[in-house]
């Protein structure tokens, strides 16, 4: 291989190399945007439903605040009137479940003993020992968060019924949080499925109240609710999730790019019990991405071909063409001088002053002073 040929591959490996690294990095960059845009998308997923959390406690709180004022339903309370207190509640509590999504009401005296479930009255009665009213119990003051029941996941939201400074008993609101994500689809855009660890929940119960709306499914995540059909590439558990959150491996679901994450979901006691799943579009970003990296490697590979063509004839103009024409010069001078033409010379060419100049400018003084000694050689004769 000649050396031009050398220069000519190194050129071209060059060019292979640079295109493939800067390839790299540009999918560097895209993966590193996807992924901030994934996890914003689960970060927003976070701070969305504290929000609806937030507001729907309010809300909650504001319902019992005006029932608790209700001198109907204290005398009843106090009456151990079950009946009386349903028939005043109940027209209300109606209403309530109609138009602001209450699913639950309950009433239970100081020693956490059910007076009355409004919404399920063949089944007052009993000891409660859920953690929001014993919080409320603790501290006379409201007391909220999400349990886990045995079929469904509800914010609750206790507060003392005081009268006259004296706590006398204790109302208890509650929602089932499905709607939530509704909420929050209709805010963002997003899609949402809220999972649970089966270990919390009771099959047998939950088969009993959803049979095949809500399927038990296999895994350990059991699936509550969802806007879409996140449920089918979840992962086995949650016990890999950090406290904040985790990305999921971004799938492709019918022709849209999705970031995936999961955001942790704690019941009233502090504990991890399952998650929210978020499925952020973000085919548009992910289509511009590769479109712009389609436009980088284009554009490099351009660059790289016209560097290619331009390199090896640089090449040859500045070295391999004024070698050859020194060359040149050296065979003609040898060739006259073994004729015995001693008068020849060489004349120093006007070379530019880089490495090969230098060269051709010594060169061509060597064999001009060779030619001048030939000649005074021949002068002196024999």
């Amino acid at each position: 291989m000649t050396i031009k040929q050398k220069i000519g591959a190194g050129v071209l490996a060059c060019m292979i190399l640079l295109t493939l690294a800067v390839g790299a990095l540009v999918q560097v960059g895209t993966s590193r945007s996807l992924r901030i845009a994934a996890a914003q998308a689960v970060a927003d997923a976070g701070a969305g439903l504290e929000g609806l959390e937030k507001a729907d406690v309010a809300r909650l709180d504001a319902v019992l605040l005006a029932l608790a004022s209700n001198p109907a339903l204290l005398e009843a309370f106090r009456a151990r009137d079950r009946e009386r207190f349903m028939r005043v509640v109940g027209p209300a509590f109606e209403g309530l479940r109609r138009d602001h999504d209450l699913t639950h009401l309950s009433v239970h005296d100081t020693a956490r003993v059910n007076f009355v479930r409004v919404h399920a009255p063949e089944r007052s009665g009993g000891q409660v020992l859920r953690p929001t009213l014993a919080q409320a119990v603790l501290t006379r003051q409201r007391a909220s968060g999400k349990e886990l029941g045995v079929t469904a996941f509800a914010l609750r939201v206790v507060v003392p019924w005081q009268v006259d400074g004296e706590v006398v008993g204790y109302l208890e609101a509650a929602e089932e949080i499905d709607h939530q994500l509704a909420r929050l689809k209709a805010q963002t855009g997003d899609d949402y499925a809220l999972v649970v660890e089966k270990r919390f929940v009771d099959e047998a119960a939950w088969k009993a109240a959803h049979a095949d709306r809500k399927p038990w499914g296999t895994g350990d995540l059991l699936v509550v609710q969802a806007t879409a059909g996140q449920g089918a590439a979840l992962p086995a558990g949650l016990e890999a999730m950090a406290e904040d959150g985790a990305l999921l491996e971004a799938p492709h679901v019918g022709g849209k790019a999705l970031a995936r994450g999961l955001v942790p979901v704690r019941d009233a006691a502090g504990r991890r019990v399952g998650a929210v799943v978020v499925d952020h579009d973000i085919t548009a970003l992910h289509d511009a991405l590769e479109k712009e990296r389609a436009g980088v490697l284009l554009t490099l590979a351009g660059a790289a071909a016209v560097m290619a063509l331009f390199l090896p004839w640089l090449v040859q103009r500045l070295v391999f063409a004024r070698l050859a024409r020194t060359a040149e010069s050296m065979e003609a001078l040898g060739a006259r001088l073994a004729g015995g033409d001693y008068d020849a010379a060489v004349p120093v060419p006007a070379a530019p002053a880089d490495e090969i100049g230098r060269f051709e400018t010594y060169l061509a003084g060597f064999l001009a002073g060779i030619g001048r000694h030939l000649q005074a050689v021949r002068r002196r004769g024999p």
